[in-house]
């Protein structure tokens, strides 16, 4: 466990702990109440951490909710920042997101080379917005046609 959530792990452990203090539940009853061993209860208690599912039934047990267990926001903030790579491909999505969603772009049909034109993107990624604009036909945002080799990519109708 890193030092980034050390302070809100033992935060949520002390809450944890307290609730079943209340119900004057020892850790034993906990652990036979969810299945899981009363090692883990006092882990979760000392904020060492435990699996999602651990916590969700540890909850169930002391009858509290988990947003309740988290009295404080915590800093969105990754520990890492997105690679280069994964940071353009993030926001090509982003961009192509918007043209589909947000735009007029697709009233009429266009071809995967109008888009690239449009975004400003690379000639050479041909072939990954193929399969990005086919990835919103199947999600049924878009519609193709065919025209001899090419497809045509619009708005599907609303019905």
């Amino acid at each position: 466990m890193g030092v980034l959530n050390k302070n809100i792990l033992k935060k949520l452990g002390q809450k944890i702990r307290t609730r079943r203090e209340e119900l004057s539940y020892s850790q034993a009853d906990v652990a036979n109440m969810t299945g899981v061993t009363t090692v883990t209860v006092l882990s979760l208690e000392k904020g060492r951490g435990t699996t999602l599912n651990n916590f969700l039934l540890i909850c169930r047990a002391l009858q509290i909710q988990p947003r309740e267990a988290f009295e404080l926001d915590i800093e969105l903030v990754a520990p890492f920042g997105l690679s280069p790579d994964s940071q353009k491909r993030a926001e090509k999505n982003q961009k192509l997101d918007r043209l589909v969603y947000s735009t007029d772009f697709f009233e009429i049909p266009r071809r995967v080379s109008e888009v690239i034109k449009e975004l400003g993107a690379d000639k050479a990624d041909s072939n990954k917005y193929s399969v990005y604009l086919t990835s919103y036909c199947k999600e049924g945002a878009l519609d193709y046609i065919k025209e001899g080799n090419y497809k045509k990519y619009l708005k599907k109708e609303k019905r």
